[in-house]
């Protein structure tokens, strides 16, 4: 959708300028739902507002395998997150409701950022985050553990599963990334 603003240009994220003129504001077409503002601070380009980078359409089924199995792969440009940005996670899960475990991880970068296992439940919701700590190197997650992933490459969130009987079934219902 063209901008009604001729002074504010479009680009995608990998074809942005190098320069980002103090000031300037661009508009990044391909990162977030409707597209992302972002100004230039003489350096680099900084995102104006929280960004919801990835809503899953589809649900994901999990079943047939004790292996640790990908079920979704959302990856994030780099240098979205910025020095101080958090990706926030929100996963909702339908669960075969038995006594054996079911669990799910999330990672970024390879680096596993949250683990839940769950038994006797049919619906589990949960929410994570990741927060760069003044540096694109250094951050924290929801649990306060601390982890080196840069963010300045981009980096892939991946949510896997594993289940302790082929059996059950565990189903990505929703899954929303916002980068804030």
């Amino acid at each position: 959708m063209e901008l009604l603003n001729p002074l504010i240009s479009e680009y995608t994220w990998a074809n942005k300028p190098s320069v980002a003129p103090s000031g300037q504001i661009i508009c990044v077409t391909n990162v977030g739902e409707n597209g992302s503002l972002c100004r230039g601070n003489g350096t680099k380009w900084v995102r104006m507002h929280q960004i919801n980078l990835y809503n899953l359409a589809t649900p994901v089924a999990l079943t047939g395998t004790t292996s640790e199995t990908t079920m979704l792969t959302v990856s994030i440009p780099a240098s979205l997150m910025n020095k101080r940005g958090r990706a926030s996670v929100f996963v909702l899960l339908s669960l075969t409701n038995n006594a054996n475990a079911k669990t799910i991880k999330v990672k970024v970068g390879g680096q596993t950022v949250a683990t839940v296992t769950s038994t006797n439940q049919s619906l589990l919701g949960f929410n994570t985050w990741l927060l760069n700590l003044n540096s694109e190197t250094a951050q924290r997650n929801s649990s306060a553990v601390s982890f080196t992933i840069d963010t300045t490459i981009a980096n892939d969130l991946v949510i896997t599963g594993q289940l302790a009987n082929a059996g059950d079934t565990v189903t990505l219902t929703a899954v929303s990334l916002e980068i804030i």
